[in-house]
C-alpha cells in the first residue's frame, strides 16, 4: 500500500493526532514541503488520508444529512455575516433562487423588506417566512424531507425549468478536500446541478464547519460557481 516507510509513518502520526500540518511533517522527517505534499497526495489517492489547506487529516464522511434543528445553532453568527455579504448580489426586480439551508434562511431574513424581488425556494421555512411578510414566493412540489423541511425531487426540477432565474444562492451540507460540494442525498444532486447549469449567476453560501467532510455524492466543484461566500480561512484551492 505505502510507497515508502515515511508514508507509513505519516499515516501513523495522523492517526494519533487526527490532523497534522505540512510544516510539522517536513520538520519531523527533515525533508522538503514538496516531498511531504507528494506523500500526502499519494495517501489521499489511497483514500486513507484527506488533504486539508496546509496539511492532512483522517477522512470524515457525512453519511446522513443533519436535521434542521441540528444545523440551526451551528456557527450562527458566521452564517448571519455570510448572508449580509450576499445581499450585494440581490438587485432590483431580481428573480432569485434560495436553496434550502440555514445560511440561506439567514439571507431570507434580510429580504423580508424587499418587495421588489421574486423568490423561488425549495425550503418550506424560507417560503413561510417570506410569504408571511408579504413577499412574492414560489415553491416547487414534491416530497418534503421531515428532517430538513426541504424539497428535492424530479418534480421540483421540472417546476424550476419554467422560471428565468437571475441568481441562485446555493447551500452545501459538506465540502471535501478538493472543494467539491457533496451530499449523502442523491436527489439533491439533480436539483443543484440544474441550478448550476441553467442560472446565469450561482453563489455558494457555506460556513467553515462544512469543510473537509466528504459524502457519497459529489455535486459540483467551487470552480463551477461564480462566487463563494464563506468564513473559511483558506484560499479554496489545494496546494
Amino acid at each position: 500500500m505505502f510507497e515508502n516507510t515515511r508514508q507509513k509513518k505519516i499515516f501513523d502520526i495522523v492517526s494519533k493526532k487526527g490532523s497534522v500540518s505540512v510544516d510539522y511533517l517536513a520538520k519531523y522527517f527533515k525533508v522538503s514541503k514538496m516531498t511531504i505534499r507528494r506523500d500526502l497526495e499519494k495517501l489521499q489517492e489511497l483514500d486513507i488520508l484527506q488533504r486539508t489547506h496546509g496539511g492532512a487529516m483522517l477522512p470524515q464522511v457525512l453519511s446522513k444529512e443533519l436535521t434542521y434543528l441540528e444545523k440551526q445553532t451551528i456557527n450562527i453568527e458566521a452564517k448571519k455575516q455570510i448572508a449580509k455579504d450576499a445581499l450585494k448580489y440581490v438587485y432590483e426586480n431580481n428573480i432569485i433562487y434560495l436553496d434550502a439551508g440555514t445560511t440561506t434562511f439567514e439571507l431570507a431574513r434580510l429580504l423580508v423588506e424587499r418587495k421588489d424581488i421574486c423568490v423561488i425556494t425549495n425550503d418550506l421555512r424560507i417560503a413561510n417566512l417570506l410569504a408571511n411578510a408579504g413577499n412574492r414566493v414560489y415553491i416547487p412540489g414534491g416530497l418534503v424531507s421531515t428532517d430538513t423541511g426541504s424539497i428535492h425531487s424530479c418534480e421540483a426540477v421540472n417546476y424550476l425549468k419554467k422560471f428565468n432565474i437571475d441568481v441562485a444562492f446555493l447551500a452545501a451540507s459538506s465540502v471535501d478536500s478538493e472543494f467539491n460540494v457533496c451530499t449523502p442525498n442523491e436527489e439533491k444532486v439533480i436539483l443543484k446541478r440544474h441550478m448550476i447549469e441553467n442560472t446565469p449567476m450561482n453563489i455558494l453560501l457555506v460556513d467553515k464547519t462544512k469543510f473537509n467532510h466528504k459524502a457519497f455524492h459529489r455535486i459540483f466543484n467551487f470552480s463551477e460557481v461564480d462566487y463563494v461566500i464563506s468564513d473559511y480561512e483558506g484560499d479554496f484551492k489545494t496546494e
